[in-house]
């Protein structure tokens, strides 16, 4: 515990000091390298999808894919389809007026 009845020790102070540039905000440069690092990285992307390297290993090898197919037969079905079918449909009577209410 503290004795509240004590007298506090006096500040001290130190020498200090104080450092004043004259030259300006300086920027370190980390936006310029990173435009560098992305613009490099589109070129090798677009050298790479444009220059043709990818297909030439396709055109200098002769392939040649023959795969035997099993024979399927489909069965002769025979259906006798009539060209004409009667339906008997009953007398409807239509008319434009509507029908009267009966109550």
């Amino acid at each position: 515990m503290t004795d509240p009845d004590r007298d506090r020790e006096p500040l001290r102070e130190s020498e200090r000091t104080t450092i004043i540039t004259s030259d300006g905000d300086r920027g370190r440069g980390g936006g310029a390298i990173i435009a560098v690092v992305v613009i490099l990285a589109v070129l090798i992307l677009l050298f790479v999808l444009f220059g043709g390297s990818l297909n030439k290993a396709a055109d200098e090898v002769g392939v040649n894919v023959n795969v035997d197919t099993p024979k399927v037969e489909v069965p002769n079905v025979d259906i006798n389809v009539p060209e004409k079918i009667e339906v008997d449909l009953p007398d409807v009577d239509t008319k434009d007026e509507p029908p009267a209410n009966k109550q």
